[in-house]
């Protein structure tokens, strides 16, 4: 049982090699297969108590493993505080195990269906993607490093996020993955065959679904990556400086919509007339300008994105929804704020959260943003599924410095772009700025620690896609036809 765990967790902390930056997909189809050998060999025959606990250590420990390097450029973000310091060993070990425990229900699938070999194939992927779900929506949620996101290494086959999204995408890349599993018998052949065909047909509907970039005509964009190193942001904090930086960058000829980061200023905006002024005169002349910034109203901070026009009018706010746990909160505040170290990691302020996801009507649209890490929720780009014509994705990864973190980040974007149909525009302010068109392919980027803006037309959204007009219910429809499937296999058997 050691040496199962042991690979278990070997397995586990090699598959993030799937993801970005690295993207090396065919570690998925060794990996998965061996993950269902090694859980076979001791599940397999066992009553269903044992089976679970067996369960628990062996897909628990593969999980962890996984989620440990997966999660490992979070540690990134306390180094810029000393006090912190104890904190980031109890963050970067513990929340893997959390993520751990949010999955365990979805290991009621192996349990209750580990009959014959099909029935074992689907429950495994059932359970992998069910527990992804699960790991995504609790409390508040962390959905980042989902298995599907590895298939962004080819535009084609990335198009099925318009369909299935993110959870049912993994559940059959899962599956195909157990095709050489079948390999060796005439009987199991055309199992075998119809796994293998899972990636081939999701290309081919990729390639005929993907077409060429087309524009909207006269409504020009700019993205502004100012690139400010988290330690001036925290200890240098030259107001001067950073407007310059910023409106130097922001001088385009009929530009129509100007987009700086999240945070780009350490000044409450609102408050200061004259600083939005001093702003508006220095970039292009006409240009709408959305910037992140703190705003302050009844005696609550909010992490805010703040729409400007070209006569210095704020013309909208919208504030934070989906806030990140004790880094902008404190999850059950009354009880965990008496707690002093919980005091001293979150600070005794923190954010309000917004009070719901509205669209800004821009100049160049109706536009969902995002701020930081409200990209990676799916179901909260569109709740309401409003005509949306773009998303702005406004962010500041100077904390996770040259880690994997920012690559991760702007993969998590694209698949937005995928699942809606829309355009995404994104600044961030160490990086990766891009423009992303609704198939999710970059158009252009500013890379990691540079400094530079992205000029272009706004690219036309197109029509909707079916996974923005019916969410995940897909997903649900493929679990209960799985549930169907396994329970008329185990009667059988």
């Amino acid at each position: 049982m050691f040496k199962a765990f042991l690979t278990s967790c070997f397995l586990g902390a090699f598959l993030i090699f799937s993801q970005a930056p690295w993207h090396y997909l065919f570690l998925i189809f060794l990996i998965f297969p061996l993950l269902f050998i090694t859980i076979d060999s001791k599940i397999k025959n066992k009553e269903k108590f044992r089976r679970f606990y067996r369960l628990v250590i062996l897909l628990g420990g593969f999980l962890y493993f996984y989620y440990l390097f997966g999660f490992s450029w979070i540690i990134s973000a306390f180094e810029y505080k000393q006090e912190l310091e104890a904190f980031k060993y109890v963050t970067l070990f513990g929340l893997p195990l959390l993520m751990v425990l949010f999955t365990l229900p979805s290991f009621l699938f192996p349990t209750l269906f580990w009959d014959n070999k099909i029935s074992k194939c689907i429950s495994l992927a059932a359970c992998l993607s069910f527990g992804e779900y699960l790991r995504s929506n609790i409390l508040t949620g962390f959905s980042w490093n989902i298995f599907s996101h590895s298939l962004l290494f080819n535009e084609n086959i990335m198009q099925i996020f318009s369909i299935t999204g993110q959870y049912l995408a993994s559940f059959l890349l899962i599956l195909s993955t157990q095709f050489i599993l079948f390999f060796g018998s005439k009987k199991n052949l055309f199992y075998s065959l119809i796994l293998m065909s899972i990636i081939p047909l999701i290309f081919v509907f990729g390639y005929y679904k993907i077409d060429k970039n087309k524009f909207v005509e006269g409504k020009r964009i700019a993205i502004i990556q100012p690139n400010i190193s988290q330690d001036d942001k925290i200890y240098k904090k030259d107001l001067f400086e950073t407007i310059s930086n910023l409106t130097e960058l922001s001088r385009h000829e009929n530009i129509d919509l100007t987009i700086w980061p999240e945070s780009a200023l350490p000044i409450l905006l609102e408050q200061n007339k004259e600083t939005i002024n001093l702003i508006v005169k220095n970039i292009s002349a006409g240009s709408q300008l959305l910037v992140g910034n703190i705003t302050y109203r009844d005696n609550s901070f909010r992490n805010s994105a703040l729409l400007i026009n070209n006569k210095s009018d704020i013309k909208n706010i919208y504030n934070k929804v989906h806030l990140v746990p004790f880094g902008e909160f404190i999850p059950f505040k009354n009880f965990l704020s008496k707690i002093p170290f919980i005091k001293i990691i979150s600070g005794d302020i923190g954010f309000e959260k917004g009070q719901d996801i509205e669209l800004v009507d821009t100049s160049v649209g109706k536009s969902r943003v995002a701020i930081c890490y409200e990209i990676i929720f799916p179901e909260e780009i569109n709740p309401y599924n409003k005509d949306l014509d773009l998303i702005i994705n406004i962010t500041n990864d100077a904390w996770f410095g040259q880690s994997s973190g920012p690559y991760q980040h702007l993969n998590i974007a694209r698949i937005r772009a995928i699942e809606q149909g829309v355009p995404i525009l994104r600044s961030a302010n160490t990086g990766i700025s891009a423009l992303i068109d609704p198939y999710g392919r970059v158009i252009e980027k500013i890379d990691l620690n540079k400094r530079g803006s992205i000029v272009s037309l706004l690219p036309k959204k197109i029509k909707k896609t079916i996974y923005s007009i019916i969410g995940d219910y897909l997903f649900f429809g493929v679990l209960i036809l799985s549930l169907l499937i396994l329970f008329i296999s185990k009667r059988r058997n």
